[in-house]
């Protein structure tokens, strides 16, 4: 009887946590998600050139996205930050910023998804050592209220 919950309940998890972290497509054609990979995992350090508001997840909240130029070598990424719900900073077009994020390539454009976010002097943690996402379980689950806002 144990064994039966433990397999249900997993199952379960698994289900509901195959959507977090994607990178999905457009609503009207959904493309293979990218999950947060540590093996992708790098820092770039920049100026924010521009800030967006996009709908990444059918059905979900716009998300926080940045356009990112690499100080060292001028490489542009588009860097996925968080839902708009969860991050309470303005960032700002000009802004400098160090990003910490998994890299994927999508049509020959350099994205990051951000785990950790430096900017205006303050840290925003957006994801765990793991790379799960900190805001999992919605508005009305994140704790304390931190919206991100980290060491």
């Amino acid at each position: 009887m144990k064994t039966r919950l433990i397999r249900v309940a997993l199952l379960c998890l698994t289900a509901l946590g195959t959507g977090f972290g994607q990178t999905p497509g457009s609503p009207a054609e959904p493309q293979q998600g990218h999950f947060y990979n540590l093996d992708t995992e790098r820092q770039v350090e920049g100026v924010i050139r521009e800030v967006l508001f996009e709908p990444l997840y059918e059905n979900r909240a716009s998300f926080v996205v940045v356009v990112l130029e690499e100080n060292k070598t001028g490489v542009i990424y588009r860097v996925e930050v968080s839902p708009a719900w969860f991050f309470n900073y303005d960032l700002h077009a000009g802004e400098p910023a160090k990003v910490t994020g998994s890299f994927y390539s999508k049509d020959s454009a350099s994205c990051l998804i951000a785990r950790r976010l430096q900017a205006g002097g303050e840290t925003f943690l957006l994801r765990d050592s793991r790379g799960f996402p900190n805001w999992r379980g919605g508005p009305m689950k994140v704790k304390g209220g931190r919206q991100g806002r980290g060491i």
